[in-house]
């Protein structure tokens, strides 16, 4: 893989999710507000006459710098002890459970078990840095990380207004290792960069193109 950044691929990605559909691109505008400890977006949406509109989904995109492409992450789940109780968990970046994968004893072999990015609730995890932790009896054997990219992220509320969250905009983390569409293929370890797009779902498709700052709310106000 060319030394390039993965821009390129999330906007052909985008692209692709976008084929069957009317899209309109956005001007990349922002304007900075109040400060936090941080990475924060929010903003209103609503329509010409300024009236709110709400359950609009909200996708996050990352742009990622390379860093190499040599070390892959071990993904390896070997059990050497049926008799101790086996733990398989997905954490957020701030260490919260999203989802047990498996809990209780299995047969020596490997724990051939992968997460299909959902939470507890079946729901699609929004975009962000997820570990895989992998314990047998109650010791931390192995833990890689994931990342969930181009996913629902935030919703407007019945005011049109729409947050993400910190622990949504890892930005500067590294390494993030990326895999092909089947998770087969190792990509190359990368660094999140502080370029985001917000891809707004309406009756088409707009987009936003922003460039974070750290301890600034970054705001988006989309006119429809």
């Amino acid at each position: 893989m060319s030394a390039v950044t993965v821009r390129k691929l999330a906007l052909a990605l985008m692209a692709a999710l976008s084929a069957s559909g009317c899209e309109r691109e956005l001007p990349h505008e922002a304007t900075v507000s109040q400060s936090i400890t941080g990475y924060q977006i929010e903003g209103y949406v609503t329509d010409r006459l300024g009236v709110p509109v709400k359950n609009v989904r909200i996708a996050l995109w990352y742009d990622f710098n390379p860093t190499d492409n040599t070390i892959a992450p071990s993904r390896s789940l070997y059990v050497d002890d049926p008799s101790k109780t086996v733990l398989l968990r997905v954490l957020d970046i701030q260490n919260k459970v999203v989802r047990i994968l498996f809990a209780g004893r299995a047969p020596v072999g490997d724990l051939d078990y992968r997460w299909n990015k959902t939470d507890s609730l079946g729901k699609l995890a929004p975009s962000g840095v997820y570990k895989i932790e992998f314990q047998l009896g109650g010791v931390i054997r192995n833990s890689y990380t994931q990342i969930v990219n181009g996913a629902i992220s935030a919703e407007t509320d019945s005011l049109g207004h729409y947050m993400i969250p910190d622990k949504n905009l890892p930005i500067d983390f590294s390494p993030a290792p990326l895999y092909s569409s089947d998770g087969s293929s190792f990509l190359g370890n990368y660094q999140i960069t502080p370029f985001v797009v917000l891809e707004f779902h309406l009756d088409f498709i707009r987009r936003a193109s922003l460039t974070l700052k750290r301890d600034e709310i970054t705001r988006f106000d989309l006119r429809t």
